[in-house]
């Protein structure tokens, strides 16, 4: 026989968690029934001697005994009032902080080391002293509208030629300079001279036919970042963190990165719907699109060991021609392209984080439902 398994979600919109049970057989009103811990945050299923608990994303108002209701089911639904003074607090923190940077430019200081994941080999050496955020992707389409006065043009150009002679537009990129790091959501730019790596004899064509090379851990030959220049682009789920000489090290994964990523995405183009595929050239077939359904969410589940997670619920599935999707609905859906392999690492992650959930939720009409850790 099969064991009891529980997802809960938090529903911050209407202040109650859902709660979804899966039983190995089907359920009855005098050997089934829901118990909470004294805290009010830890449920129990006790289903046919067996008995399986997870701790909830908030504690349940005081007072409400929740109940199994009559007749038999393999899935058992229950919804619960979570506590009014926690509701106020993560709706609060949610409203003021919805796309956290992680490793911004305040965060860094002058001491602040960062070093291969795989064997904490230094990557960026001491002469770096100075931080800078990078302003958002868009920066360079929306001088033209902040521009009071903006520059005369005597002749005929391209907009490729305006940009450069501008300083700013499409054509135009911003570059770092000697002993600054420059930062943006998911990665460091800085100059190579800057940085203890290896630049890789291979390299790839980028969808913009622009060649780029590998730069990897001197020490374990691992992959951090790219270049295509005289400048590297480490990204930070390469790369560990130390603040302060007295310090642990930080790392955060991918998922957590391509989060903020997309809440950033979010906020500055107000869509909710992304192709997110390969930046080779050569991998342009096959691309995901996921539709952000609730950006932020709490969830619990007896298949993971730690509870409750932050995480952004979505819709996905596969498409085969992101082009033509992305020409048709340009102002419904944006595009985020990332290497290859931690496109191919996401997509199996979003592919099993739809494990988590029970059969009855994997699906909406012709979409996976899945979760993106935040």
């Amino acid at each position: 026989m099969g064991s009891i398994s529980i997802y809960a979600e938090l529903l911050l919109n209407i202040r109650q968690i859902t709660v979804l049970a899966s039983l190995p057989t089907a359920s009855c009103k005098n050997t089934t029934r829901f118990t909470l811990s004294q805290d009010r945050q830890t449920l129990s299923v006790l289903h046919d001697g067996q008995v399986m608990a997870v701790t909830l994303p908030a504690p349940v108002r005081a007072g409400y005994i929740p109940a199994v209701l009559p007749g038999s089911a393999m899935v058992l639904s229950i919804r619960l009032p979570i506590m009014d003074k926690v509701a106020e607090t993560l709706l609060s923190e949610n409203h003021t902080n919805p796309a956290k940077s992680l490793w911004s430019a305040i965060s860094m200081a002058p001491t602040a080391r960062i070093a291969c994941r795989i064997c904490q080999t230094l990557l960026v050496t001491e002469q770096v002293k100075v931080w800078k955020d990078l302003p958002s992707e868009n920066w360079a389409e929306m001088m033209d509208f902040w521009h009071c006065h903006k520059p005369d043009t005597d002749e005929p150009s391209t907009h490729k030629q305006d940009g450069m002679r501008k300083g700013y537009g499409a054509a135009s990129s911003i570059r770092p300079v000697s002993a600054t790091g420059l930062i943006d959501i998911t990665s460091f730019l800085l100059m190579q001279e800057d940085c203890n790596i290896i630049v890789s004899e291979d390299s790839t064509t980028l969808k913009n036919e622009k060649r780029q090379y590998s730069v990897n851990c001197p020490s374990c030959k691992q992959p951090v970042g790219v270049t295509a220049d005289s400048d590297a682009r480490i990204y930070k789920w390469n790369v560990c963190l130390q603040s302060n000489s007295r310090g642990g090290w930080e790392e955060y994964s991918a998922q957590k990165l391509i989060s903020a990523q997309l809440l950033a995405m979010i906020e500055s183009q107000g869509t909710q719907k992304f192709v997110i595929r390969s930046e080779i050239r050569e991998s342009n077939t096959e691309a995901l699109l996921i539709w952000i359904f609730t950006p932020n969410m709490y969830f619990s589940s007896t298949l993971i060991p730690k509870n409750p997670k932050q995480v952004m619920k979505i819709y996905h599935k596969i498409v085969q021609n992101p082009e033509e999707l992305l020409e048709q609905q340009s102002l419904n859906i944006d595009e985020l392209q990332l290497p290859i392999e931690v496109f191919q690492a996401l997509h199996s992650d979003i592919k099993s984080s739809t494990e988590l959930l029970p059969v009855p939720a994997r699906k909406f009409q012709d979409w996976n439902v899945g979760l993106l850790e935040r």
